[in-house]
């Protein structure tokens, strides 16, 4: 299951208003981003985030100019592990660059992918919407769960020691 962060842009007064207006929100995975990870620079340039592409070429440049003077295998794994960074943390620096721009944070929607997030996101909207409040919904029944006693023997476990079985 992941978890998606809803983001709505500056001008966006009522996601449920009208269709339109929903289909302006973004769902920003929170999780690894193969696309980030193979093609990092197409990523960042598809996804306007051109702060973010300025550190990432200061970063690159001087940490494969450190490793040719390093040597051997150095320069691929400097950038292999840019890129892996960058593949984790890519998301994080799409939303923080939305926010820069005005865009704000609705809530978060899980889901399996991101279809089954949006669905339950408008959903929970929707319920929000329509007035129905958990107050006026009947209290879910209290499960109390059995209650196993482990024992070793004849003899009941009490923390990490063995205690004298109690009869009830």
């Amino acid at each position: 299951m992941s978890t998606f962060y809803v983001m709505a842009p500056p001008d966006l007064k009522d996601p449920v208003a009208s269709p339109h207006e929903a289909d302006r929100l973004v769902f920003v995975a929170d999780r690894f981003s193969w696309a980030a990870f193979v093609i990092s620079i197409i990523w960042i340039i598809w996804h306007r985030m051109w702060l973010v592409l300025l550190g990432y070429l200061a970063i690159t440049l001087a940490l494969e100019v450190t490793a040719a003077f390093a040597g051997g295998i150095a320069p691929a794994v400097a950038a292999f592990a840019v890129a892996l960074l960058f593949g984790f943390e890519a998301n994080g620096l799409r939303r923080w660059t939305m926010e820069r721009s005005g865009w704000r944070v609705l809530g978060l929607a899980c889901g399996s992918d991101q279809t089954e997030a949006e669905l339950r996101f408008f959903q929970s909207l929707q319920s929000k919407s329509s007035g129905s409040s958990p107050a006026s919904q009947p209290p879910a029944p209290i499960v109390r769960p059995s209650r196993v006693i482990p024992k070793i023997g004849t003899e009941t476990v009490v923390g990490l020691t063995l205690g004298q079985e109690t009869s009830r």
